[in-house]
């Protein structure tokens, strides 16, 4: 199962965290979740373009993990699924700018990627990034446990 926590750094968005099921596998709402990282959804602006032909499409971050991220873009887009793209975009005042290849191509403007190329400083600004995150969800899931008792 999933917990939806609201975040104050994002507003209108929530934050997921992955939870263990019963056979101490992690698990989704729909089904095993096959992804390596940890998602965090969150909000910023993105902006992906095509290497191969050069197409450029501005949205914004849907979630993030140390993998990739899912972008919904703003308007229809011509993305295909293994393409390569470099992508720009920014998380709490966070530029990060990464090479990555288009993963899923949903209908309703939604591109999954994954990053494939990554700088040294860029590794480290988005693991710092994610750590930051996941210390935000837990003191937020610390906060409402205490509210329980």
């Amino acid at each position: 199962m999933f917990f939806a926590v609201p975040h104050t750094f994002c507003p209108g968005a929530d934050i997921f965290l992955r939870i263990t099921g019963p056979q101490g596998k992690a698990v989704e709402q729909q089904g095993e979740d096959r992804r390596r990282h940890l998602r965090f959804r969150c909000g910023g602006e993105a902006e992906i373009r095509s290497l191969s032909s050069g197409v450029c499409a501005r949205g914004a971050i849907a979630n993030l993990s140390l993998g990739g991220c899912l972008v919904q873009l703003v308007e229809n887009h011509s993305f295909r699924r293994t393409e390569d793209v470099e992508m720009t975009f920014c998380v709490r005042q966070l530029p990060v700018r990464v090479r990555a290849s288009v993963r899923q191509v949903y209908p309703d403007h939604h591109v999954g990627v994954e990053f494939t190329m990554l700088s040294e400083r860029g590794k480290r600004q988005l693991k710092e990034l994610i750590e930051e995150l996941a210390q935000i969800l837990r003191n937020q899931i610390e906060s409402l446990a205490g509210t329980e008792q």
